[in-house]
């Protein structure tokens, strides 16, 4: 796996937040900056709650970034604090919860295999990782009720969430 430059990342999706900030005059969204950098002594408090590591890529963009606020639209992306079971892992939790064991098996998934990492503050979204008991660990699942996308890590993830934010410019610049 290739080494993924999360400043260059980071930095890239703020700058399409900012434009996106521009030019949401109704102010729908809200503009948000990452937290700042979890402590690897913070990682493995997280590891040691969740009964394994982390995701190494996710693991990473931590280190960088503690987690993001309406990272996309309405979703928080969570840190450290959510991961050990504060704040919007409530919320994934309960989300997950929801999620109809039909959509499960359409998507070949187990319950227990999923370890949420970003929900909607106030809509279906949710995003689980696949865990290191999965057979695709790393894995991200979007569902809104049944899946709505499935990436194959956390930086791919991560880069579609740009794109989405850059076809919300697109859409405020054609409106």
């Amino acid at each position: 796996m290739s080494a993924v430059n999360w400043k260059q990342l980071i930095v890239q999706l703020v700058l399409v937040k900012q434009a996106l900030s521009e030019v949401d005059t109704k102010k729908l969204w809200y503009f948000r900056l990452p937290r700042i950098a979890a402590s690897e002594e913070t990682l493995r408090r997280v590891e040691a709650h969740l009964g394994e590591s982390l995701d190494p890529q996710y693991r990473e963009f931590l280190l960088h970034a503690d987690g993001w606020p309406t990272f996309y639209q309405v979703v928080d992306l969570f840190g450290s604090g959510d991961l050990l079971g504060g704040g919007a892992a409530l919320r994934g939790a309960e989300m997950l919860s929801y999620v109809e064991d039909v959509a499960l098996a359409a998507s070949g998934l187990r319950r227990e295999d999923l370890l949420p990492i970003a929900v909607s503050a106030s809509d279906l979204d949710l995003f689980v990782m696949l865990t290191k008991s999965s057979t695709i660990p790393g894995t991200v699942i979007w569902f809104a009720g049944s899946e709505v996308d499935r990436f194959p890590n956390f930086s791919e993830y991560f880069l579609a969430m740009t794109d989405y934010n850059r076809e919300e410019v697109n859409y405020f610049l054609q409106s």
